[in-house]
């Protein structure tokens, strides 16, 4: 594929490892998201299925993707897990209490993937890799750097992500406040948060995974997303994984801007 670097970092089994984009107007997310972060886009071929990836520095960054007319699902951003063998993947998620919608397809030659449901009802992605092993950058300007799994059943949904990806936790609840926990990849690596929502939030916000993107400051990244067209939802903070701020994109797609705390 012409203008894209495919040298990649390692991403071990079950490590959140590409992101894409769920909307109805492609063409209006394309222009806020390159404002914002400087992405371009490479439109989708025959080597990638007709998927669609923005790049960074010629690195891919994420996808994205038009929402069907009609189609009953918000827009939102997914959030992919690297598996091995695709098919024992979905035969666990449906042992354990999630649910597959769909069979796996590829994504041209790039890898297979599939969209799920956990048993607290977040949607997420899993990816097996082909010649795309995931995002081509982290902790960059722009770029991945941190995901985050907000659920109301956060019991089962631990124990879920524990038996299908293998999935180790730190508890890091602090007295008097909701429950949360690193999830650790069999390597030791941390790989997401996992955070309650309890009785204090708003019964409108549904469990769902948060893709966080890197910057190097969040007062003017947050000032030129409000200009595109960004609204603020939480922030800015200086949260457990660095200084951020919760925002919500054209269509309501839900991120979060992150200065990352990598030390």
């Amino acid at each position: 594929m012409p203008d894209l670097n495919l040298t990649v970092p390692d991403y071990p089994y079950g490590a959140p490892c590409w992101v894409d984009l769920l909307v109805s107007d492609v063409e209006r997310a394309q222009s806020f998201y390159s404002g914002l972060f400087g992405w371009r886009w490479l439109a989708g071929d025959a080597a990638t299925g007709g998927y669609t990836m923005a790049l960074l520095d010629g690195h891919p960054i994420a996808g994205i993707s038009r929402k069907p007319v009609g189609a009953p699902i918000a827009s939102q951003w997914t959030t992919y897990l690297r598996v091995g063998q695709i098919e024992v993947a979905e035969a666990a998620i449906n042992a354990h209490g999630g649910r597959t919608l769909g069979r796996p397809v590829p994504i041209g030659a790039l890898a297979r993937t599939f969209i799920a449901l956990d048993p607290g009802g977040a949607y997420f992605g899993v990816w097996e890799p082909g010649d795309l092993p995931g995002s081509g950058l982290l902790d960059e300007p722009g770029s991945l750097t941190w995901n985050e799994l907000l659920t109301r059943d956060y019991d089962r949904v631990q124990d879920f992500q524990m038996r299908v990806f293998g999935h180790e936790f730190t508890d890091e609840t602090e007295e008097g406040g909701p429950r949360w926990a690193t999830a650790h990849t069999g390597d030791g690596n941390p790989a997401y948060g996992l955070a309650e929502i309890d009785d204090e939030w708003p019964r409108e916000i549904p469990p769902h995974w948060v893709a966080s993107f890197a910057t190097n400051n969040v007062v003017p990244s947050l000032a030129k997303a409000l200009d595109l067209g960004a609204t603020l939802i939480q922030g800015p903070f200086d949260g457990p994984y660095g200084v951020g701020a919760v925002l919500s994109g054209p269509e309501g797609e839900v991120f979060s801007i992150l200065v990352p705390d990598l030390d």
